[in-house]
């Protein structure tokens, strides 16, 4: 019983400690996809594909204007309040989630596909970690959203936090739950299924053709493919989620919210900001599974 609970702390601290690394390197990515989803786009009166060309490179401009340097920073503190206990929460239940998936495996399916059992339980155990995460750390992820945008100019979290609930109440801290709950269950499982599958692909290519390839390059490239390819599927969904959380009074529902962006601003609505969505995705797949394994492998050595 002591050696699960010491497991699961490792999980957890591992999981902190990746959170960490990720949110410093990265923050700008997401600030920059937060600006440049929160504003409308009319595709009748606008080539969405030349726009694209320039968009990213006018709010780098506009965001070192408002605050120079630092201001690509800016939601690092609630980005951090949100991602280090979410990346342990993740992490932990995760471990917890796969050794008993594992477990009710070995017992009911002993007849079973062994490879369709071992990639049911990593989707599920992705889903189930990261919704579970997602669902307890929804007020810090509506912080980190407004205080990301240029809509709202908040001297700190206290006060971000304070306008929140006079202005929306309790339901204001879990505005976009729907459409990030369905952006991160699908998200999740097919990311770790994907970096689990790639993981072990890798390792057999490596082996089958005599290459030495370090762990770690491995893990870093599986969970890069993993994270892109994952983002790319649920972009639609963080669509909906930023407008809902940054616009609630104009975007109140998930239902009402697709069909406006759809009528506004068609297919193309939803994917403004892929670019830095995938490639802040990828990165942080890379870093936080390459840092999460070396802690526990780390920590198996001592």
């Amino acid at each position: 019983m002591k050696e699960n609970k010491s497991n699961s702390l490792i999980h957890l601290g591992a999981g902190a400690m990746s959170g960490v690394s990720s949110v410093v390197f990265l923050q700008p990515f997401d600030l920059l996809k937060t600006r440049v989803q929160q504003e409308t786009m009319n595709p009748k009166l606008v080539n969405p594909l030349k726009l694209n060309k320039s968009i990213i490179g006018n709010t780098i401009k506009t965001v070192y204007n408002e605050r120079g340097i630092p201001g690509f920073w800016r939601g690092t503190v609630p980005t951090l309040i949100r991602n280090v206990p979410g990346s342990s929460l993740y992490f932990y239940f995760l471990h917890m989630s796969r050794t008993m998936l594992e477990s009710a495996s070995r017992n009911f399916g002993k007849n079973g596909n062994n490879s369709l059992q071992t990639n049911s339980i990593n989707v599920l155990s992705g889903i189930i970690s990261r919704a579970s995460a997602g669902f307890i750390l929804m007020p810090a992820t509506v912080i980190k959203v407004k205080y990301e945008s240029s809509y709202y100019q908040f001297s700190g979290i206290l006060p971000a936090v304070k306008d929140v609930f006079k202005t929306r109440g309790i339901r204001g801290f879990f505005e976009g739950a729907v459409p990030t709950a369905i952006r991160d269950a699908p998200y999740a499982g097919l990311y770790f299924a994907i970096y689990e599958s790639c993981k072990k692909a890798e390792s057999g290519l490596a082996v089958k053709y005599n290459i030495q390839v370090h762990h770690s390059l491995i893990t870093a490239t599986s969970g890069m493919i993993g994270g892109v390819t994952a983002s790319y599927i649920t972009q639609p969904f963080d669509m909906v989620k930023t407008r809902m959380q940054i616009r609630p009074v104009d975007y109140y529902g998930f239902i009402q919210s697709f069909k406006k962006i759809f009528a506004e601003e068609g297919v193309y609505g939803f994917f403004k900001g892929i670019s830095l969505r995938v490639m802040r995705k990828g990165i942080q797949a890379a870093v936080t599974f390459s840092f999460y394994e070396w802690a526990i492998e780390a920590n198996k050595e001592k």
